[in-house]
């Protein structure tokens, strides 16, 4: 992920750059109107007035995501919300939106300054807040490490910010692990945690768990970035028919 936040003084050449771009979509909300851009504008413009001496109201966040990074909808509107509380403009208003216009996912978080009690949001150090909030999120949800990209000149066409070893260090833990006749996850994850490596899944605020990601020496990647046949879906029919094969064999697993 990477974030470049600014602030400035207009809403309305912001909100219409966001929202009229081709293929936008919104995502979230809190306390502006979402139908169009004018109506966005105005109920940016009619809170800013609670404190009219702040210039600068608009703040304005774009997050770009690595190319092999796929997030679908509901995983970016989590990461915004994340995003929106940890920078504390959970108080202001804020729209969320999506763009569709390259072929990296990437998002657009415009918020108000001015919170609804009339107290204004900080933008020290803005910009390097957003970097480590980003650094977090990464690792929250398993994302490509941005600020890996491109050091590792012994991967030619592999874009995962891992070196070549450590990911084939999991990659063969993983498989030896399968091959043993692991069958839960509790026992899978014993079994890297033997070699360093720790197993994150990634839940949604549903419960629901939707990803796995593996850490070894401080860099993490996702489960299909280790390889195809380990994302979240794969690893678990795995699990599932090492327990079924157990059974067949006439044991419980």
């Amino acid at each position: 992920m990477i974030g470049q936040t600014t602030t400035g003084k207009s809403f309305g050449g912001c909100v219409r750059y966001v929202m009229e771009k081709d293929g936008a979509e919104v995502l979230d909300q809190s306390g502006v109107r979402s139908e169009n851009s004018t109506v966005a504008t105005q109920d940016f413009n009619t809170m800013r007035q609670q404190n009219p001496d702040v210039k600068n109201a608009v703040w304005h966040t774009s997050i770009s995501f690595a190319h092999q990074d796929k997030i679908n909808n509901e995983q970016m509107r989590e990461i915004a919300k994340d995003y929106v509380n940890k920078m504390e403009l959970d108080k202001s208003q804020y729209l969320v939106v999506r763009h569709n216009d390259t072929t990296h996912e990437h998002m657009h978080i415009i918020a108000n300054r001015v919170q609804y009690d009339g107290n204004t949001v900080s933008d020290k150090f803005n910009k390097n807040r957003t970097a480590r909030t980003c650094d977090e999120l990464e690792v929250k949800y398993g994302l490509t490490i941005a600020r890996e990209q491109g050091k590792s000149k012994d991967i030619a066409n592999d874009k995962v910010p891992v070196k070549k070893e450590v990911k084939e260090d999991i990659r063969t833990a993983i498989g030896e692990s399968l091959q043993r006749g692991r069958s839960t996850w509790n026992d899978l994850e014993k079994d890297l945690k033997s070699k360093g490596i720790k197993v994150k899944l990634q839940e949604q605020s549903t419960g629901r768990v939707n990803g796995v990601s593996f850490k070894k020496n401080n860099m993490s990647i996702k489960g299909s970035a280790v390889d195809k046949s380990f994302s979240y879906a794969r690893l678990n029919r795995d699990l599932e028919k090492n327990r079924n094969r157990g059974k067949s064999l006439g044991y419980e697993i």
